[in-house]
């Protein structure tokens, strides 16, 4: 199964060279100190791909009505990366497996209904959300003052260049002549921390990964070889839809340590946030107990991407909250491991 990871690298022609194509400034006040805007416009897939991201509204309690235009849009970008070798060998692979249908009719209509069939997200207020994989994924969303989703470099260059990006921060790990890139950053106000992406990869390689990774790979994460790194590939499922998409870098192990709640009042944000993260594990229908350190990795990446997380909130201030308002306790079991049971 690696070999089909690190061939759709490999097949990546469409790729761009950090300092010939663009370039990355992680301490300056753009990010994308240049990026080759014409070379885009030339690449029929980035071509494609740009036409898309006027197509959908950012915040999710905006109603979307998707125009005939909007799915031709959608389709000739499929189009064009069903044209692309690392996209067909894609569909090799899949149809292979008898993860898809053979034609290339069949898998561009698989491939429309995976990614750009709407579907909703449900909140604290279980109101309905328009949303897609594509939109979430490629272009990014926002709710409650958090961005969600977000993970495609282009989308960052372009909102970028429009001034609507203010980037708080980064980390860059090379994966041979291709960049993941690891970010904090304001979006038209809203706040993303720990985004993570590729850069320097095409759309259509992007589209493949995801893809093959969501139906053929070890479920939420995928450990793969791309570039001669070891690169963990999240796919998260939504109510059997593709609920996110990025990769992840080995993080740094950040503090486990509780700290008491500063504010024991009924509008303590910790009270409602820890609330909002145990409705989303039912939402998920996610067992009601776990390894506490299972339990911070949902929190800290599952749940901040599909619902976004107060920006720093740690989750040991919100296990905190939750254990000394009744919701949950702790143990330690025979193993010496500690697990979380949710009581209500």
């Amino acid at each position: 199964m690696s070999d089909i990871y690190s061939t759709l690298w490999a097949l990546d022609q469409n790729r761009l060279r950090r300092g010939a194509d663009y370039d990355v400034n992680q301490c300056g006040d753009r990010l994308f100190p240049f990026v080759k805007r014409r070379k885009l416009e030339k690449i029929p897939t980035y071509k494609a791909f740009l036409n898309l991201l006027d197509n959908y509204e950012a915040d999710v309690n905006q109603p979307e009505d998707v125009t005939e235009k909007e799915q031709n849009d959608a389709r000739a970008f499929l189009n064009r990366c069903l044209d692309t070798e690392v996209m067909q060998e894609a569909h090799s692979f899949l149809a292979g497996e008898g993860y898809a249908p053979e034609g290339k009719k069949g898998f561009k209509d698989m491939l429309y209904d995976m990614w750009f069939t709407p579907y909703t997200r449900t909140h604290k207020d279980r109101a309905q959300r328009s949303s897609s994989a594509f939109e979430h994924t490629f272009v990014g969303e926002t709710r409650c003052g958090h961005v969600i989703g977000f993970h495609n470099w282009l989308r960052l260059y372009d909102e970028e260049r429009l001034g609507n990006i203010r980037h708080k921060g980064c980390r860059c790990c090379d994966c041979d002549d291709r960049i993941i890139l690891t970010i904090d950053f304001d979006w038209k106000g809203n706040s993303k921390t720990r985004d993570s992406f590729f850069v320097g990869t095409s759309p259509e390689f992007e589209l493949a990964l995801y893809t093959v990774c969501f139906l053929a790979g070890d479920g939420a994460k995928t450990e793969v070889v791309l570039g001669g790194e070891n690169v963990t590939v999240a796919t998260y499922k939504l109510n059997g839809h593709i609920g996110s998409c990025y990769p992840i870098l080995e993080q740094q192990d950040h503090s486990d340590t509780e700290s008491d709640a500063e504010d024991d009042s009924d509008d303590n944000p910790l009270v409602d946030e820890g609330l909002d993260f145990l409705e989303y594990l039912e939402d998920q229908d996610i067992s009601p107990e776990m390894g506490k350190r299972r339990l911070k990795g949902i929190y800290e990446e599952e749940y901040t991407d599909s619902c976004g997380r107060r920006s720093g909130t740690a989750f040991s201030q919100v296990l905190f909250t939750l254990k000394r308002d009744g919701k949950v306790d702790v143990y330690n079991n025979n193993d010496g491991v500690d697990i979380v049971t949710i009581l209500e």
